[in-house]
């Protein structure tokens, strides 16, 4: 019986060595990079920020949260346990529908309450819309929209955190509101 043929033993260790080491600086770099940048951007004091056609100034002590603000779509404000989210989208249909599909989530989806009835709203500057309150067993907030039937724009205006300062807090989220207009540049 002939003897079976040997094969000849080639080195992996090197290339090995090498597929270890490149893995080792991209999750390295990208731990260093996640540690360089920084997850919050604090705003200046009085100035205006914009948001899609939606325009406000800040409060005092919010600071955005780069993460989960999107460019020209959402902008995601937080203060504490309190966060603040402008979301712009544009809109072909009636006034009603998307909030009636916001409650829907809230309620089934997040396990919300909500509290009373959808109400209109006025800010100063003439803006109109709908907004309500809801509850859930971790954090309350209130949810204010504004569709521009004419611009074909929906702003919807989402505010929630703790128990803890929440009144405070929506006051502050009140007074954003309340210098926001759907004037800026698109």
């Amino acid at each position: 019986m002939p003897e079976p043929s040997r094969r000849v033993p080639y080195r992996s260790w090197p290339g090995a060595l090498l597929v270890v080491l490149a893995i080792g600086f991209y999750v390295g770099g990208l731990g260093y990079w996640d540690r360089r940048t920084p997850g919050a951007q604090p705003l200046p004091v009085g100035e205006t920020v914009e948001v899609g056609q939606a325009r406000f100034v800040p409060a005092e002590g919010w600071e955005m949260d780069i993460a989960r603000s999107r460019a020209g779509r959402s902008l995601m404000l937080f203060k504490g346990g309190h966060r603040f989210l402008v979301t712009t989208l544009p809109w072909a249909g009636g006034p009603d529908g998307p909030m009636a599909r916001q409650q829907r989530l809230m309620e089934r989806g997040q396990g919300m309450r909500l509290e009373g009835e959808v109400a209109g709203f006025v800010t100063s500057w003439g803006l109109q819309g709908v907004t309500f309150a809801y509850d859930g067993p971790n954090l309350s907030g209130r949810f204010w929209q504004m569709v521009d039937l004419q611009r074909r724009s929906l702003v919807q205006v989402n505010f929630y955190g703790s128990n803890d300062g929440l009144n405070e807090a929506l006051a502050e989220a009140r007074r954003m509101l309340d210098s926001m207009d759907l004037e800026a540049s698109i």
